[in-house]
């Protein structure tokens, strides 16, 4: 579980981010669509380089809606159009081509696909070129992620070594620093890690420093040194509380940005409008003295008929358009209530059993209650769900009711004393327990055939 805990973080250190909460990001569907009429402008055009960049936007949001396999699937679109572009420019191909596969063989490590995954790691190793020795050992790094995951102790070893042989500086990163801890451990050197820990904990960053302190507390508890335990309890909970404020202060500013931007391209448009429609008054000018000059008064009449029709059939066009945009944002509006409702029956529950660590330990009677809850809001949930799948335990009951309930990944970590990137992996655990057919839906969409129509 440790090993699982690590390869989680380290996929959110080499995807450049951290383990914020992408329910603060209201605007995932909407850049989809833009993103997608983009996408079929620049097909037209026949530019791969542009829908190689778009392809990669689009799978960006993807990872933001935990659907991996669309991810996936637009990764794969990228290196195809990588393929294209080194028809045209080889070097730059190569260079984009190693990008995708190394995003794709991150995918296919969250899906737990790790021989998939190794490949296509292996596969941007041998298409990056020659300059891009960081690069290269990134990706070093993730295949050492990758055999971490599937404990495979001398592997991890040998590419962790590898990547530091490749471009030396990387030891100087996080993401280093981690796999190779977390290497040592699975080896079984606690002499060497712990010493390795007390040199690279300093040097971390603050998701760095708290990963590592949760494995030097563990290295303490094995040794039964409760004291020194003690001290990287305290020290976590510190860098825990840490993290938690400075990914409100980020989420803050993104949401910023994001309304700025939303109100340059509202006067953007506005502005647009404006000369439209100047443009439309002198053409229409224009029109009418050319109509007067050679075809008199009666001409001149159509003309203006013709010119009415039109500003009609825009006015028209403009109010479908404002209508269709106004029932679109309050269907979202409606969607976002009703989750927000049943989040908040559940929410007292949660918090009257958060310790002072921040994790969340629930009673026999509290999950008793959430699962009542949950049969409250959406009547027969849980006894359709044993029905449907038998094999299922009392705690995958439990767990299946609280995503229902929509309960962000933050809080469902605090609730099973996990790493927030660890949920991702635990919901795709619980996909292979329900259904083969469910790898191609999220598992919320698959769980909503058990409500009571």
């Amino acid at each position: 579980m440790k090993n699982l805990f690590a390869a989680t973080l380290l996929l959110a250190l080499l995807a450049g981010c951290g383990t914020a909460d992408t329910t603060a990001f209201p605007d995932v569907d909407a850049a989809l669509t833009t993103l997608l009429d983009e996408l079929d402008e620049c097909a037209a055009l026949g530019s791969h380089r542009q829908c190689y960049r778009l392809y990669a936007s689009i799978a960006a949001e993807y990872e933001k809606k935990n659907l991996t396999s669309l991810q996936k699937h637009y990764q794969q679109k990228m290196v195809l159009e990588a393929e294209a572009v080194g028809k045209e420019d080889a070097p730059c191909g190569r260079r984009l081509k190693a990008e995708a596969l190394q995003q794709l063989a991150t995918t296919y490590m969250v899906e737990g696909q790790l021989d998939s995954a190794a490949l296509n790691a292996r596969n941007a190793c041998h298409e990056a070129p020659a300059d891009t020795l960081d690069f290269r050992a990134q990706t070093l790094l993730l295949l050492a992620q990758i055999h971490l995951m599937a404990e495979h102790d001398d592997s991890t070893l040998f590419y962790v070594r590898a990547a530091e042989t490749v471009y030396p500086p990387v030891v100087k990163t996080d993401l280093y620093r981690i796999t190779h801890a977390y290497a040592l451990d699975l080896q079984g050197c606690q002499r060497e890690l712990v010493e390795l820990l007390a040199a690279y904990i300093p040097a971390c960053g603050i998701h760095g420093r708290a990963e590592l302190t949760r494995l030097l507390m563990g290295c303490h508890e094995d040794a039964e040194q409760w004291r020194e335990a003690y001290g990287d309890a305290a020290t976590l909970m510190e860098l825990t509380d840490s993290i938690a404020r400075t990914e409100a202060s980020e989420n803050m500013v993104r949401i910023h940005a994001l309304q700025h931007e939303r109100q340059m391209e509202r006067q953007r448009a506005m502005r647009a409008a404006e000369k439209a429609r100047l443009y439309g008054v002198i053409i229409v000018v224009l029109m009418l003295l050319l109509t007067a000059s050679t075809a008199g008064l009666a001409y001149r009449r159509k003309a203006r008929v013709a010119r009415e029709r039109e500003l009609e059939a825009m006015r028209l066009s403009e109010e479908a358009l404002a209508n269709e945009n106004q029932t679109r944002e309050e269907n979202i509006r409606l969607q976002r209530l009703y989750y927000e409702h049943l989040y908040a029956i559940i929410l007292p529950i949660l918090n009257a059993n958060r310790g002072r660590s921040g994790h969340i330990n629930l009673e026999e009677d509290a999950w008793k209650l959430i699962e009542q809850n949950t049969d409250m809001v959406l009547p027969g949930f849980s006894s359709r769900l044993r029905t449907g799948h038998p094999a299922l335990t009392t705690e995958d009951i439990r767990f299946c009711c609280l995503i229902m309930m929509r309960v962000p990944n933050a809080v469902l970590a605090d609730v099973y004393g996990i790493a927030p990137a660890s949920v991702a992996v635990r919901k795709q655990r619980m996909k292979k327990k329900l259904d083969s057919d469910v790898q191609n839906q999220t598992i919320e969409n698959y769980l909503n055939q058990y409500i009571r129509a």
